[in-house]
């Protein structure tokens, strides 16, 4: 079953947006408050693995929209 490119890009926007939440999130926790911040130079949140989550699936977004594109053909 071959994914028609529309499908592809509904796909990518889905895990975009659950990528960027992904990594959105705890900034969004820390600025309201309801997160402790790390330490200066700690470097926990690059080792966090919602931070990993999050830039995993934007990467995984961005390579299947730029499938669609390909399949969509110029246009």
């Amino acid at each position: 079953m071959a994914l028609t490119p529309e499908t592809l890009s509904l796909i990518a926007l889905g895990l975009g947006i659950v990528g960027f939440a992904c990594l959105a999130g705890p900034v969004i926790l820390r600025l309201t408050g309801r997160a402790q911040t790390e330490p200066l130079g700690s470097g926990k949140s690059l080792r966090s693995p919602l931070w990993w989550i999050g830039f995993v699936l934007t990467v995984a977004a961005i390579f299947l929209q730029r499938m669609a594109s390909q399949q969509a053909g110029p246009g």
